[in-house]
């Protein structure tokens, strides 16, 4: 069976991707605004090394994000159109499979074919491209949240394709 978990931990996220850019973007700011304060209790804390550190760290954080994104649209590019306007309906647009139905002029049943054939053609071309499996736990082993959501998938805890507003500001400031 050819198992589509990356593909769907994928497409979810991509819409989170520059909500999480831009969190990343204030810490940065904040933390080197933050280093010019050197009283005796933030000069261990804030010393060079540590302040070079983190926005090392941080920087590093958001060239994954800008690069996950790049290679979510690069396979949807990639695959036939109709597959990339499926996906892109269900995924970024949130749309609901009866919603789906009615705009394609299809019945449910065929929503999920046609989304099941979709998501496997974004998967091959995913792999084509070297992405498989242990290739993106490495690439995305510093976002916890991108693996925990692929795990919620691949153990079938898929029911809300959300993720809340309180997450977001949770993993913005990992």
């Amino acid at each position: 069976m050819n198992e589509t978990y990356w593909t769907k931990t994928l497409l979810v996220t991509y819409n989170y991707l520059e909500t999480i850019a831009g969190a990343i973007d204030k810490i940065t700011l904040k933390t080197a605004l933050n280093s010019f304060d050197y009283s005796k209790i933030n000069l261990v804390k804030n010393n060079v090394y540590s302040i070079s550190n983190k926005l090392i760290d941080l920087a590093d954080r958001k060239i994954t994000l800008i690069n996950l994104k790049i290679l979510i649209e690069d396979v949807l590019k990639n695959i036939p159109i109709k597959d990339a306007v499926f996906l892109i309906n269900r995924y970024f647009d949130r749309m609901k499979c009866k919603d789906l139905a009615d705009k394609h002029g299809i019945c449910v049943r065929s929503v999920f074919r046609r989304l099941t054939i979709a998501e496997r053609n974004f998967d091959k071309k995913l792999k084509a491209k070297g992405f498989n499996d242990k290739k993106l736990n490495d690439m995305l082993k510093n976002e916890r949240w991108i693996l925990n959501f692929y795990e919620s998938i691949k153990n079938n805890k898929e029911e809300d394709l959300n993720i809340s507003s309180s997450m977001l500001e949770r993993v913005a400031a990992l």
